[in-house]
Parts: C-alpha cells; sequence; structure tokens
C-alpha cells in the first residue's frame, strides 16, 4: 500500500532538516545559479526599457539616402520613381516620406510672441507614418492641402508654447518670416537623432512649399525599416538598389538610429556573456544537488529498504528524493529572486537611475530554471533507488 503524499511531504521535511549544512549547501548553489540568471535578465529588461525610452524621444527609426557626384557636382534628387522602385526591392520598408528643408522661413510670430531659429520642413502625407510621430491637437494635412497649395501648418508642442502659451492654437494664423500660415494642427516634439537648439519645428506641405521658394528646395527620403534591428539590412539593400539606378554616382545613406542599434548590440552581446555565466552557475549548483543526491541515496540504503518492506512503491522512494531537491531548489530560487528584485531596485533608483519594474516573466523564468535544474540533477540519483534490493538494503549497516 502506498504512503499518502502528505506522509511523503513530512518524510520529505524531515530528510532535509535533519542536516541543515547540506541542505544550506546544496540551497547556496542554487541561490547564486539563480541569482545571475535573474540579474541578467533583469539587465536585459532595464536595458531594452532604456532603449525604448530614447526611441519614444525621437522619431522612429530612419534612414536618408543621399545621391551626389564626386566630380561633376550634379547631385540628383530622389524622387516619386526612386521611392517606387526602393519599396518593390525592399520588404523590410514600412514607410517612405518626403523632407524637404524651407531655408526662407527661419522664425514665426503670433500677436506679441516670438520664435527664432526655427526648423521648418515640407512633408509629404506618409510623414506620420514614417516618423511614428501622434497628433496632439487637431489635424494632419489632407490630400486637398496638397491639391489647393493651402498656406496651412504644423507646429510642435514646444512652437506651439512658444508662441500660444496657454491658449489654443488651430486655426490660428501665424507670420513665417512674413508668410501668413494658418495653424491646423500640433504635433508632438521629439528629436531627429541630432542635437539642436531649435525653438520649435514647422511643418508645410511639399506643394506650398514649392510654390513659395520656387525650384530652390532641397529633399531627401526618409525610409523607415520595420524594425530597429532592420536598419542595418536595409541600409545595406538600399545602397545597392541605389547604385543600379545610378551605376556613375556615389551613395551616401544617413540615418537617426545608428547609435541606438550599436547601443543594443553591445548591450545583447553582455546580456548574452552573462547569462552564459547564470547557466555555468546553474550547472555547478546542478551537479552539487546531484552529488548530495547520489550520497544522500547511499546513507539511507537500509531506509529505503525498510520503507519498501512496509508498501512504499519504486514511484514514492524516487519521487521523494527529487521533491527534496525541488524544494531545496525553489527556497534557493526564490531567495535569489527576492535579493536580486531588491539589489536591482535600490541601484536603479540611487546610483544609475534606470527604468525598472519586477517582472513577473523574469521571475517564472528564473524559478522555471532553478526547478529544472533541480529535477535533472536529481533524477538519475533518485532513479538508482528504484533498482536497489529490498533483502540487502535491510541487511545493509
Amino acid at each position: 500500500m502506498g504512503l499518502p503524499l502528505t506522509d511523503v511531504l513530512k518524510m520529505t521535511w524531515r530528510s532535509l532538516s535533519s542536516d541543515f549544512v547540506r541542505s544550506g549547501l546544496t540551497t547556496l548553489g542554487v541561490f547564486m545559479g539563480v541569482s545571475a540568471v535573474s540579474a541578467t535578465l533583469n539587465i536585459q529588461s532595464i536595458t531594452a526599457a532604456q532603449i525604448a525610452a530614447k526611441l519614444a524621444e525621437r522619431d522612429k527609426p530612419y534612414i536618408v539616402p543621399y545621391v551626389y557626384s564626386r566630380d561633376s557636382g550634379d547631385n540628383p534628387t530622389l524622387g516619386k520613381a526612386d521611392e517606387q522602385a526602393l519599396k518593390q526591392a525592399i520588404p523590410a520598408i514600412r514607410s517612405i516620406s518626403s523632407v524637404g528643408a524651407v531655408y526662407s522661413i527661419r522664425s514665426a510670430q503670433y500677436e506679441g510672441q516670438e520664435a527664432q531659429n526655427i526648423e521648418v520642413q515640407s512633408v509629404s502625407l506618409t510623414y506620420l507614418e514614417t516618423t511614428g510621430r501622434s497628433m496632439m491637437l487637431g489635424r494632419f494635412f489632407d490630400q486637398v492641402d496638397f491639391d489647393q497649395y493651402r498656406p496651412v501648418a504644423i507646429v510642435d508642442q514646444l512652437l506651439a508654447t512658444k508662441l500660444f502659451q496657454e491658449k489654443d492654437p488651430i486655426r490660428q494664423a501665424i507670420y513665417a518670416s512674413g508668410t501668413r500660415l494658418v495653424i491646423v494642427g500640433v504635433t508632438q516634439t521629439k528629436s531627429q537623432g541630432l542635437d539642436s537648439k531649435s525653438e520649435g519645428t514647422l511643418w508645410i506641405t511639399e506643394n506650398f512649399a514649392t510654390a513659395i521658394q520656387g525650384g530652390f528646395r532641397f529633399t531627401s527620403l526618409q525610409i523607415s525599416p520595420q524594425t530597429l534591428e532592420d536598419m542595418k539590412g536595409l541600409k545595406e539593400k538600399a545602397e545597392k538598389m541605389l547604385l543600379q539606378r545610378y551605376p556613375k554616382m556615389e551613395i551616401y545613406i544617413s540615418d537617426n538610429a545608428e547609435d541606438l542599434l550599436k547601443e543594443k548590440e553591445s548591450q545583447e552581446i553582455s546580456a548574452r556573456a552573462l547569462m552564459v555565466i547564470g547557466l555555468i552557475a546553474l550547472v555547478i549548483g546542478g551537479v552539487g544537488i546531484a552529488n548530495i543526491t547520489v550520497a544522500t541515496v547511499m546513507e539511507r540504503t537500509k531506509e529505503i529498504g525498510i520503507r519498501r518492506a512496509i508498501g512504499a512503491t519504486q514511484f514514492e522512494i524516487m519521487f521523494q528524493f527529487i521533491l527534496e531537491a525541488v524544494l531545496l531548489s525553489l527556497l534557493g530560487g526564490g531567495l535569489a529572486i527576492a535579493t536580486i528584485h531588491g539589489v536591482t531596485q535600490v541601484a536603479t533608483q540611487t546610483i544609475i537611475q534606470a527604468p525598472y519594474r519586477f517582472s513577473t516573466r523574469n521571475a517564472a523564468l528564473a524559478m522555471s530554471s532553478a526547478v529544472l535544474v533541480g529535477v535533472g540533477a536529481s533524477f538519475f540519483p533518485a532513479l538508482r533507488t528504484t533498482r536497489i534490493d529490498i533483502v540487502k538494503a535491510l541487511r545493509s549497516d
């Protein structure tokens, strides 16, 4: 007749508590391994949050290709045909927009307020999709604005605050270097990946920019990849495609997120190295569990024989030894997760000022690794208990 589960649990606890030194050393080994794994997972979460925060402060990642000639000085402007060719050839492209610098406008005035040194850009309809910006008030340009050359503009929050203070800027008219523009929307203030000391940004439609500047207008294509990781491949494919279209030209491609991509890659390398160290520590802890389980089985041979004689099944004997290892793994893993959480929280609040939030996913992964090591390390030593001869076990000292 098999023993009740409650009796198995009681016997397991008595076995563990009878030798605190052995149980403590086993728990310590698990603690060290899970601490390394938990710390690595926390570092990964923190670095991912840091990069996400930096990305949120600027436009979505994009590249800007330039075609130029070193000899003739004849630098073609990339247009609609190039845009279509790039879209068809490169699946990694999420969106393409056209952006131009409007050099004739450098300031904006509204009633008694004036903003000097503003950035003014002409954009296409896909600008928001490419940059990932959101409208905070009003609307973005529509096709009618383009077709009818409407003198409308969009400003960012920085410029809106500078000119209008607390007043609603929508449908208000401003004068930008003498040009009257009606504000139809306010968008987020974001960095374009470069240091800027401007007092805000103003956008107008491509068609209206052409009308006020004539033929003199520098435009470029902003090409946004599906993900930050696609940036490098997108650069290579775009350069190859443009060299085919402009074989006698030089191609230069800039971007607004290369620093973040390099930072992410270096952090991933560091995280992988830390994870390897954590796994090694877990393996060492597992070896310790295996050795202790083997020693325990040998020391308790007579006990195993007696229990088998009074009705304990092979599975129950084996289960008890595995359960002992699992309990120690849970104890060591739980202490490790709690300790690393506390240390990480203190460090991110007082030392490095980084975003950190307890992750149940990371805790579950770390605890799962502890349990896996406990079960794996104790399984084969525990399996030996099923092969012990009852008569020989009862006769052993």
